[in-house]
């Protein structure tokens, strides 16, 4: 388990007390029941706390905190259900610092909160007819790789059309098409090997974001679900005494621990491990993390599967977050094409 230090309570009850003020669980429910939701006071809450440039070298305007500290950081966001898109911002801010100066202005925008700056995939390039995002519909600006070259493309760009879904959660999928959009009227922040390393390096910290945010939620609901256990009485007792349902709350508390070593773990990777790292964390978490908040909705019995009960909150969230940058499948297929190019090396 991992042990909090001094700064480690700095960072979590930081962002714990951000996310009660902002509105806590009634918040998160009611932007939960609307669509493509986006809190711009709490965003702005976020880019006040320096939590928005937390993984940005001090030098460059940002926090300066380490992988794991992020993973802290997110871990205890997620026990909140934090809706805002601070992942991906994390991942666009990454890919921005290692673009140079070029980059520079639209970095300290994406800090101060004054524009929101996601990457998406676009693996083919302009030849690609659509890539995705998660809650996109937020973003002033994209980030993606086109012909080894990292560009930005603002949301209205001429020839860049976009298409949104909703998820369950209130937020969306976002697809973009380009349609005639020309390079040379792209911002182009960084090119050949160095925009390949900030694109990665960007991709492979919203993985382990991800799985944090779903290590914090797991934990949070089998937290619930055991006070739930002790305060729900049958036949006289708490029905936590019953020995099925302390082995079925057990078996889950297992599962949460080994989630957050491997969470933990894939933070203290070296550099050249470090795709392998985020997506192992994230394929076994974005599966563990399901089956965790779908046996807690089940131990809290009919009422569990209520959209009134606060357990629908994390479940429509543990959806969201579970096909976030891809899910179990995605990127167990993925991990296995970045371990079969590691032994070709």
């Amino acid at each position: 388990m991992l042990k909090l230090r001094d700064t480690d309570r700095h960072i979590t009850d930081g962002i714990t007390e951000l996310l009660e003020s902002a509105g806590g669980l009634p918040r998160v429910r009611r932007l939960q029941a609307g669509t493509q939701s986006f809190d711009r006071d709490a965003w702005a809450k976020l880019a006040e706390h320096g939590w928005l440039g937390a993984a940005v070298p001090e030098a460059q305007g940002g926090t300066g905190l380490a992988t794991r500290e992020i993973a802290l950081l997110l871990e205890y966001a997620g026990k909140k259900l934090m809706p805002e898109p601070l992942v991906p911002a994390l991942a666009a801010s990454v890919m921005l610092a290692r673009s140079g100066a070029t980059g520079a202005s639209l970095l300290a925008d994406l800090i101060a909160g004054k524009k929101v700056v996601m990457p998406i995939d676009a693996e083919e390039g302009l030849k690609a007819p659509t890539a995705y995002a998660l809650d996109a519909h937020a973003a002033d600006v994209f980030l993606t790789l086109i012909d080894d070259k990292l560009v930005a493309v603002p949301r209205n760009t001429k020839g860049v059309a976009i298409e949104t879904q909703d998820t369950v959660d209130g937020g969306s999928i976002a697809r973009l098409k380009f349609e005639g959009v020309a390079l040379g009227n792209l911002t182009v922040l960084a090119s050949g090997e160095q925009a390949g390393e900030a694109f990665q390096a960007g991709r492979d910290l919203a993985l382990v974001g991800y799985s944090a945010l779903l290590v914090g939620l797991a934990d949070e609901a089998l937290a619930m679900t055991v006070q739930y256990l002790k305060d729900r009485k049958q036949f006289g007792v708490p029905i936590g005494s019953f020995q099925a349902l302390q082995h079925r709350a057990a078996s889950l508390y297992v599962i949460i621990k080994g989630s957050h070593a491997l969470l933990y773990e894939s933070c203290q990777s070296s550099t050249a491990r470090r795709a392998i790292a985020a997506l192992s964390a994230k394929s076994y978490v974005a599966e563990t993390a399901l089956t965790t908040v779908k046996e807690c909705v089940a131990l809290h019995g009919a009422m569990g599967y209520t959209a009134e009960h606060n357990m629908s909150l994390y479940f429509r969230r543990a959806m969201t977050l579970a096909v976030a940058g891809g899910d179990a499948v995605t990127c167990r297929k993925r991990l296995h094409a970045e371990r079969q190019l590691l032994q070709d090396l």
